[in-house]
């Protein structure tokens, strides 16, 4: 690539089909709260952010009081109810594999997600692609979630050590919701969204839209970066 450094991407709505897994799992624990949470809400409002972003604002939102203890007993279960989930679950899109495959052979590949670094691993090694991400930043790993820039700014000062200095103009995110391309963005990158979770108008002022990730290719990331 003559002007690409790196490809950052996204994890729930990009590389796996997770975003109606995770909504039943929120819906599961916040049932007996009394809180019932639609699909329409959760589309609208969460989608793209990391677990503890999402309680504190659904608390906000039904007027739960949320303590510290009573959100990691929130994450704690919905953690649970995906672990049981992915056991029998292969949420990667079609091609998704074999794409990333390839482009690791060119270019350093980083996850920047909202979601537990648990259910990023496990995911991707059933689908036996594991060594093709050379970073991942999980929601544990930034103090602030998407929309804020840390989880690309972390992903990016993760990959120098082994890619040389990267500058963030000549790096491409991929995502799938406003949230995320507003993070990517912020963190001084190309941002690139998928139309898995949002229709193109609901995907804020994004670099390249595109209906999946298949649907690129390494040659349309680096003329972003010219």
């Amino acid at each position: 690539m003559g002007r690409l450094q790196a490809v950052v991407l996204d994890f729930d709505g990009v590389i796996a089909d997770t975003e109606p897994l995770h909504y039943q799992a929120c819906r599961e624990v916040l049932a007996p709260l009394g809180i019932t949470l639609t699909w329409e809400e959760y589309a609208e409002r969460y989608i793209g952010m990391a677990d503890r972003e999402v309680f504190g604002r659904l608390a906000e939102q039904h007027g739960l009081a949320l303590d510290p203890d009573l959100r990691n007993t929130l994450l704690a279960r919905k953690a649970k109810v995906l672990s049981r989930v992915f056991v029998d679950a292969r949420p990667l899109f079609p091609g998704v594999a074999e794409l990333m495959t390839r482009w690791s052979e060119v270019v350093p590949l980083a996850i920047a997600s909202g979601a537990l670094r648990g259910e990023i691993e496990s995911v991707l090694r059933a689908a036996g692609i594991a060594e093709t991400v050379r970073v991942i930043v999980a929601a544990e790993d930034v103090p602030r979630s998407k929309p804020a820039p840390d989880p690309y700014l972390q992903a990016l000062a993760w990959l120098e050590p082994q890619a040389g200095r990267l500058v963030p103009a000549r790096s491409v995110a991929i995502e799938d919701s406003r949230w995320g391309v507003q993070s990517a963005q912020s963190a001084g990158m190309r941002a690139v969204a998928v139309t898995t979770s949002f229709t193109p108008s609901e995907l804020g002022d994004a670099d390249l839209v595109v209906d999946s990730l298949s649907s690129l290719t390494l040659e349309m990331l680096d003329a972003l970066c010219a």
